[in-house]
């Protein structure tokens, strides 16, 4: 994240706070790894609960995958919307 930052690739405020929240959660894992530490029922979950979780994580990539696909027809290549924008600044 910090690259893409640096690199003056992001447009949008939002990122910059989402950086921020980040580092300083990483910095406190760090030098606090005390007081940042998952406690002890964090890894206790069971099978059931993980297949649940995993088969969510598994349904949202498919979802978006057949968004993607479904949003991929509607896309209009560059020199498509530069003939019609041409057309109709002559049609004015």
């Amino acid at each position: 994240g910090g690259t893409i930052e640096q690199n003056g690739m992001i447009h949008n405020p939002i990122i910059y706070l989402i950086l921020m929240a980040g580092g300083y959660e990483t910095f406190m894992r760090l030098y606090d790894p005390v007081g940042h530490a998952p406690t002890a029922n964090y890894y206790r979950i069971s099978s059931g609960k993980r297949t649940l979780i995993t088969g969510g994580y598994f349904g949202l990539v498919g979802a978006l995958f057949v968004a993607m696909a479904w949003n991929r027809q509607y896309m209009v290549p560059p020199e498509r919307l530069k003939t019609k924008r041409v057309l109709l600044e002559r049609l004015e």
